[in-house]
């Protein structure tokens, strides 16, 4: 290996290990007093998986998300554990073993930290601005979705993971984003509609064939998605999710209180108010924005919400558009890096 080369994994590879240990405050907080009941209960389906890879007793769409809970197994085979008494000892009594919860916890640890270097490199690669970067990666660490949903027992952390690298991909206009995409497939359905929608948004603004080759990918993945829900992995317990008619029929009813959804929504996006201060200080000064960078980001809140809407998913737009939480950082920084370089200048003038 070429020294270059090394220094360069090395750097990186330092880099994690100091998200890991900013991080583990966090990580053991979460498996000294965390309850999946209340917050993170879709941990009961996803058990089965964690613990043999059974996908006959889970339900869908739970039993396609594959590719997190492999790892997870994977961890529980190689008999990781820590045992100490904590808040899920009382789950003990209903079958659930507390290892399997630590190797989820563990997992997701490992993700997290993982996916604060990505969006370091994502933002590094775009404004040459290491403590930029570095405190972009914070705000994902410290983010509000990260400790309640990513480093809870469930499959989003790892669903975060790879959308910040498929996003870096997508910066780079680079092919190698249809490995990342292909995992999708088994791990977050949303992503693909996400990605597809940024992608057909600057089609429509650029007209690059990348966007078009991205567009066509999206909905070609997202169509075997569907397809394998339907025959392979179906289960009639959350089928009306995938059914027309229930998109319909959900498109005229408010099917979930009003006043709940509108708190836990703005109490869920932390990140994105902080984007949206910025663009508000920003034209209150008359300093220019991007506009194409917000119309994206109101798309695909609007997008989470109707989905959510009309899927049945109730109060949680907050959570899900969380999956998504590194582009928002990505248009955050980019707002606030022009403030930053600009008043570097006047101090050296």
């Amino acid at each position: 290996m070429k020294p270059g080369i090394w220094i360069k994994y090395s750097y990186y590879l330092m880099l994690y290990t100091l998200f890991l240990l900013v991080a583990f405050p966090l990580f053991y907080f979460v498996y000294k007093f965390g309850d999946p009941e209340p917050l993170a209960h879709d941990f009961f389906q996803y058990y089965y998986l964690y613990k043999d890879f059974d996908v006959s007793h889970v339900i869908a769409p739970h039993n396609m998300r594959l590719a997190g809970p492999f790892f997870v197994n994977l961890l529980y085979k190689m008999n990781v554990f820590y045992d100490t008494a904590c808040a899920f000892d009382k789950y003990a009594s209903w079958g659930f073993l507390k290892q399997v919860y630590f190797d989820a916890l563990l997992f997701n640890f490992f993700c997290v930290a993982a996916t604060c270097v990505v969006v370091f490199c994502i933002l590094k690669k775009q404004f040459h601005d290491i403590l930029l970067s570095f405190i972009g990666a914070l705000l994902y660490l410290l983010g509000f979705g990260t400790m309640f949903y990513e480093l809870m027992p469930l499959t989003d952390s790892f669903s975060v993971l790879l959308f910040a690298v498929v996003f870096y991909l997508y910066l780079e206009k680079n092919y190698m984003i249809i490995i990342p995409l292909a995992v999708i497939i088994f791990q977050r359905e949303y992503i693909l509609i996400a990605l597809g929608t940024l992608a057909f948004m600057d089609l429509i603004y650029t007209k690059r064939k990348y966007y078009l080759h991205l567009v066509l990918i999206c909905v070609s993945f997202f169509v075997i998605y569907f397809v394998l829900r339907k025959t392979l992995f179906y289960t009639p317990h959350l089928d009306f999710q995938a059914s027309g008619h229930f998109f319909l029929n959900s498109l005229f009813k408010m099917n979930f209180p009003v006043w709940q959804y509108l708190k836990q929504t703005a109490m869920t996006l932390n990140l994105f108010w902080i984007y949206l201060g910025v663009i508000f200080y920003k034209s209150l000064m008359s300093i220019p924005i991007n506009k194409f960078d917000l119309l994206k980001n109101i798309v695909l809140f609007a997008q989470i919400n109707l989905i959510c809407h009309v899927a049945g998913h109730g109060t949680n737009c907050g959570r899900y558009f969380y999956l998504v939480v590194p582009f928002t950082i990505y248009v955050l920084i980019k707002e606030v890096f022009p403030l930053i370089e600009n008043k570097e200048k006047i101090l050296l003038t």
